[in-house]
């Protein structure tokens, strides 16, 4: 699909012939990002962009189609990442690429989309900008900046953040760049690809940008790619799946470095923003998992296993105790599933045969034999002396 220039904009926001200016920043008024801050906000040769997923970012049609993106808070700093292909929608400036491999360093930030949308898309809503361009028409750009700003107005294709003339906006080199807002579990979701300003002031405008939702749809079609794990891409409905968790949850902040993608960025758990989560924690396994009736996976805490570790027998052969149990798992089962429910204590207690650990880890002694079986050996012996 060919994508939509914009001649004036296009002018006003192309890209820096990318010199070096001393100490090069962004976002007018903005302030500078540590080294693993707003992650990502990914550099694309002049322009900005996000990646949404690992294998997709989002950017502006007038910037063009990018050949790579690369990490990091100055140009030229970080890892690079080729793209491939980019979709847009026919009538929006914002852009969806699709790139070369996937990035799974680093927890992506994704697209407002569905509920979430609806909940979050307000005005007054507070939200923060970052990007690579300048701090002034002609001034700067090619360095990381982030700032605080608040939506002023929603509407269908587009969403204006600040007001004209509040001294915090983004600028030229900024094109394509994000606006996030964070969510109540903490991580952030983009909305938005920077257009340009509202008014015929490049820079300190109120800064329209493009949605981001409204070229999903297409993308999702002509990729194959899933780029909203939490929601039905064609109807916006709650629909979680394995990857609608573990997204961005930090901020401008940041330890490590690039050198090894930066390590140990925040990121959240299963998202419930619309209903309820895929699983519990993004990190344990739907499948086999072994289970407490404490509702962990640890089956020497106390809390009693729910036979997900037996071999044989019914997934609810494990024990049921209140006792520490800090025995081996069971290894079998009994063909109704049924353990036992004691509560006492065992410090390295085997499992019984029959029925899991007997709730506290202590083997079920042998019962006497039945009274019946005593009487026809009395009898036999009577019957043996006469």
């Amino acid at each position: 699909m060919p994508l939509t220039v914009l001649p004036f904009v296009a002018l006003l926001f192309a890209p820096d012939a990318l010199q070096a200016p001393p100490d090069p920043m962004g976002i007018v008024n903005g302030d500078p990002v540590e080294t693993c801050g707003w992650p990502t906000t990914v550099y694309t040769g002049g322009c900005t962009a996000t990646l949404v997923h690992p294998r997709a970012i989002s950017t502006a049609q007038h910037c063009g189609m990018p050949s790579a993106i690369q990490f990091g808070i100055q140009a030229g700093d970080g890892p690079s990442v080729a793209v491939t292909s980019c979709v847009g929608d026919g009538s929006q400036d914002a852009m969806l690429c699709e790139l070369a491999e996937e990035v799974t360093e680093v927890p992506v930030t994704p697209v407002l989309f569905g509920c979430e949308a609806d909940m979050y898309l307000q005005p007054g809503q507070p939200v923060v900008m970052a990007g690579f361009g300048q701090t002034a028409f002609g001034v700067g750009g090619g360095t990381k900046l982030w700032a605080n700003q608040t939506i002023s107005a929603v509407e269908p294709g587009r969403v204006i953040v600040g007001e004209a003339g509040d001294g915090t906006s983004p600028c030229p080199g900024d094109s394509g760049g994000p606006v996030f807002l964070q969510v109540e579990d903490g991580s952030w979701r983009v909305f938005g690809t920077v257009l340009g300003g509202t008014t015929q002031t490049p820079c300190n405008s109120a800064a329209d940008f493009q949605r981001i939702d409204a070229v999903v749809g297409n993308f999702e079609a002509q990729t194959g790619l899933d780029i909203t794990p939490c929601f039905d891409g064609a109807t916006g409905d709650w629909d979680p799946g394995p990857d609608c968790g573990s997204f961005f949850a930090g901020d401008h902040t940041g330890d490590g470095s690039w050198d090894n993608w930066c390590e140990g960025i925040p990121e959240s758990g299963y998202s419930s923003a619309c209903g309820e989560p895929f699983a519990s924690n993004p990190t344990e396994s739907t499948t086999g998992a072994t289970s407490d009736t404490d509702g962990d996976t640890d089956p020497t805490d106390g809390g009693g296993e729910t036979g997900a570790e037996s071999t044989t027998g019914g997934a609810s052969g494990g024990n049921s105790g209140t006792g520490s149990d800090t025995g081996a798992p069971a290894t079998s089962a009994s063909a109704d599933g049924s353990g036992g429910a004691g509560s006492g204590s065992s410090s390295g207690g085997l499992p019984d045969a029959d029925g899991g650990d007997g709730g506290g880890g202590c083997s079920v002694p042998s019962q006497a034999p039945p009274v019946s079986w005593l009487l026809l050996l009395l009898v036999a012996g009577l019957r043996r002396r006469s």
